[in-house]
């Protein structure tokens, strides 16, 4: 139940009384009646630049189209990096006030609270007094609050400090009673990607790998809170195995300045002054307006993302994003190589273009694809500078992709890593069996047996395979040694599928330094020698697709089947495990083949 925030506080109400004025004088000078006219001004009221985000933020927030987001109000993804260039704005702005209002629930990846972090300094660094109001905090927009001046808390709120954690689920149990085989080759046993499929739980060794990761990364989270509450690290961590806080608790505890009725922002900051006479001004990104029209619809729906022109000198961030693919069509959240190699090469063709800052989110995919993707960048940094700027995820393809001996930037929360490849099938002979499925081959020799989904593979296939991807991962070996400066040996140590953070990575040598898209343009600036006056665009704007097509045969070809309901919870169940999801899709709606990945841990991100 909420409180009426004028009933809770009615000292908040003040009445307006108008009194006459006795004729004290009936004439006067006119510079003494100026004067007074002057004196009797109110004063202005001080201005306060509040911004609101709300939501999911990505670098590139492009998203399939179904017609269920219309019926249930799904939201998309927001421009993370529109939001970013508004708090830049805030530095030079009129007001000296900023209010950050996070009770809507916004929602960022580490990588992005770092970008987060330097910016909010840079607006109090220009002498900005920022202060957050939030009502029902999450550890990651407590991370936003606690780096502003004063943070208010709703006091009914509450805060859920809780430290990062990685969510990784184990079909193994799941397929043997669909009665679906899974034939796997792979190098490393750090390859955490294929566990999900071979083993009912986690081995130990990967799950002791991880932790360290972790550790490496709430590092950086525990560094933001308490430099921001002037708190000792080890209270901070003290607080977060507490986790959850009433607003009472937060107070005590040190985490919020000041609790305030659950009336909104702008009521919260106005208590907080005392009754100040404050204006509030919205800011932040403006939706763009687009048109209604269904031709302009449609042609924003399959649009391959690469036409957008480039008229003047530019600094280009390249946004290389999703799981890696074949293909030479455009896939919603996918990073396609055909359309990618095409954009790579038009930007480096492009006079206009002074440099590219490569920001990659991926968790790798198709070892073909990443290897195509990375000739083209490498034929880009052939004519102009080119620097790596590493979100969230850049492992598996997504590393392999990097290396090409140019720079690379990352921030403490970004995941890279996973130097490994594997190979796999997905073999439903026992499912097929079960409702009276029967495949014939008609073949001249044992070849064409190798992709036949209802017999597991045989010893000399399995050696096939299991040969291809060492190959594959031998080059794999070869491309970051010669790219990072290291021997084989050394990168083979730190590689089998080892997953790390962006400040592990720097360490090891993976990575050259800490840092966000800011730093890696500015980079790029001192090589390409140009100065400020060279504005900075991304590409490719965000664009929307229609996947529904794709999503429907996934349907109807499960449903053919007797166990498809159960399929379909399955795959519902594992919704938030993207690249587990896409792996089991590919090979149902597929034709079977073997391919080799190099792709990183299904699911594995950090909440």
């Amino acid at each position: 139940m909420r409180t009426n925030f004028l009933s809770a506080v009615p000292f908040l109400i003040v009445s307006s009384l108008s009194f006459d004025a006795p004729a004290v004088a009936q004439e006067r000078a006119p510079e003494t009646a100026a004067a007074a006219e002057a004196a009797a001004e109110p004063a202005a009221p001080r201005e306060v630049a509040v911004l609101r985000p709300k939501g999911v933020y990505a670098d590139l927030p492009e998203m399939g189209f179904s017609p269920l987001d219309l019926l249930g109000g799904g939201a998309q993804p927001k421009p993370f990096f529109e939001l970013l260039q508004e708090i830049d704005g805030l530095a030079d702005a009129e007001q000296q006030d900023v209010l950050l209002d996070l009770s809507a629930g916004a929602s960022f990846n580490p990588a992005q609270l770092r970008e987060l972090e330097r910016a909010i300094t840079r607006v109090r660094g220009g002498g900005k007094r920022v202060t957050c109001y939030v009502e029902n905090a999450t550890s990651g927009s407590y991370q936003l609050a606690a780096l502003c001046d004063k943070v208010l808390m709703a006091d009914m709120g509450s805060l859920d400090l809780v430290s990062p954690s990685l969510q990784v689920m184990h079909l193994r149990d799941a397929l043997d009673l669909l009665g679906i085989q899974v034939e796997v080759t792979r190098v490393g046993d750090f390859k955490g990607a294929v566990e999900p499929f071979m083993l009912p739980s986690m081995s130990e060794h990967l799950r002791e790998h991880y932790e360290a990761m972790l550790a490496s990364m709430n590092g950086d989270v525990v560094r933001r809170i308490a430099d921001g509450r002037r708190l000792s690290e080890s209270k901070v961590r003290e607080l977060q195995a507490r986790r959850l806080f009433s607003a009472e608790d937060a107070l005590l505890a040190g985490l919020v300045d000041r609790l305030v009725p659950w009336a909104g922002a702008e009521r919260a900051l106005e208590a907080a002054r005392g009754g100040e006479d404050l204006a509030f001004v919205d800011v932040g990104p403006k939706k763009k307006k687009q048109r209604r029209d269904l031709m302009a619809i449609l042609g924003s729906m399959f649009r391959s993302g690469g036409d957008e022109e480039i008229e003047d000198p530019q600094i280009v961030v390249m946004h290389l994003s999703g799981q890696i693919v074949d293909g030479y069509g455009a896939v919603p959240g996918s990073m396609v190589s055909g359309p990618a190699a095409k954009q790579l090469d038009e930007l480096a063709a492009n006079d206009l273009v002074k440099g590219v800052v490569v920001r990659v989110n991926s968790p790798g995919g198709s070892a073909t694809a990443s290897e195509a993707i990375r000739q083209a960048l490498a034929r880009l940094a052939a004519k102009k500078p080119v620097v790596y700027s590493m979100g969230e995820l850049a492992a598996s393809g997504g590393y392999w992709i990097t290396a090409i001996g140019e720079p690379i930037v990352a921030e403490v929360g970004t995941i890279t890593g996973s130097i490994g490849v594997f190979g796999m099938a997905l073999k439903p002979g026992p499912l097929m069996r079960r409702i009276g499925v029967r495949q014939e081959i008609v073949r001249l020799d044992d070849g064409p047996l190798l992709d036949a989904i209802d017999r597991p593979w045989s010893d000399a296939q399995k050696e096939q395979v299991q040969g291809l991807v060492d190959r594959i991962y031998d080059r794999f070996l070869g491309i970051v040694a010669e790219s990072r400066g290291k021997t084989r040996e050394e990168v083979d140590a730190i590689a089998g599928g080892r997953v790390w953070s962006g400040q592990q990575a720097v360490e090891l040598g993976l990575v050259d330094r800490i840092g966000g898209v800011d730093d890696a343009v500015a980079m790029v600036r001192a090589r390409a020698e140009v100065g400020d006056d060279v504005e900075v665009r991304h590409v490719p704007e965000p664009k929307s697709f229609a996947d529904a097509l794709f999503e429907s045969m996934f349907e109807a070809r499960i449903s053919a089947s007797a166990d498809g309901a159960a399929l379909r919870a399955l795959l519902a169940e594992c919704g938030h495990l993207g690249e587990l999801v896409a792996l089991v899709r590919e090979a149902l709606t597929g034709d079977g083949a073997t391919r080799v990945y190099a792709l990183m841990p299904p699911g594995l991100r950090v909440r």
